[in-house]
């Protein structure tokens, strides 16, 4: 298994390498594909620039990925993926991002997305992206890693490890849904919401920072 993005190759993106506001966090992270497991990649969103977005999709598919599964409510390149890439599987799954919590029936289909998917290519990855790749995607990932077995703090760490901006903070409901799922015991499910609590704790990332270092970028 592999946590880097090594397998994607660069895009061009017509950047001026010495310009500082490209050298933060947010900026570095926002578009790229983060490897978590062998199935499973988070991102943020296509360029919104058409040749630059087709671009950035052909590294995604020449890496393998084989799904999309889009978390972004406020729009979709559903038409301008299918165009391009006729065999890739695109799974509008849109929802807010305005905090507190996600409904559990967007956490369940997303996992059925990713499971049809890998039904579809068990041999292919699957893109979880949203706009930023902050919260929704990571979020979802965190559900489908728990459904997929992991233990929740080692699913955010995964996530973390991959995608250092990845807030995931959804993650509760997440496991609000897991547990609801799995009808877990109390005790399983205040364990899972301890593990939660601790990683937020210990791996505290500054989401207003990183969220103004994208902004800063988003329409370069």
């Amino acid at each position: 298994m592999t946590n880097n993005i090594d397998m994607f190759n660069e895009i061009d993106t017509e950047i001026d390498a010495d310009d500082a506001r490209f050298q933060t966090e947010g900026a570095k992270w926002w578009r790229a594909p983060c490897v978590v497991t062998d199935d499973l990649v988070v991102s943020g969103d296509l360029h919104h620039d058409p040749a630059r977005g087709l671009a950035q999709l052909r590294t995604w598919t020449d890496a393998g990925v084989t799904g999309i599964i889009d978390c972004r409510g406020e729009w979709s390149d559903k038409r301008m993926v299918q165009a391009a890439e006729p065999d890739l599987v695109y799974y509008e799954h849109g929802t807010h991002d305005a905090g507190g919590n996600q409904e559990a029936a967007w956490y369940r289909a997303g996992y059925d997305y990713f499971k049809h998917a890998k039904r579809m290519d068990p041999e292919g990855k699957v893109m979880v992206h949203c706009h930023m790749g902050i919260n929704r995607a990571p979020s979802l990932a965190f559900y489908i890693l728990i459904r997929e077995g992991y233990a929740p703090a080692d699913a955010l760490n995964l996530i973390r490890d991959a995608r250092p901006i990845a807030a995931c903070y959804y993650a509760e409901s997440a496991w609000q849904t897991f547990a609801e799922d799995e009808r877990l015991s109390d005790g399983e499910r205040m364990e899972g919401e301890v593990a939660i609590m601790m990683f937020f704790d210990q791996r505290e990332i500054d989401l207003r920072r990183v969220i103004h270092e994208v902004r800063v970028v988003e329409h370069s």
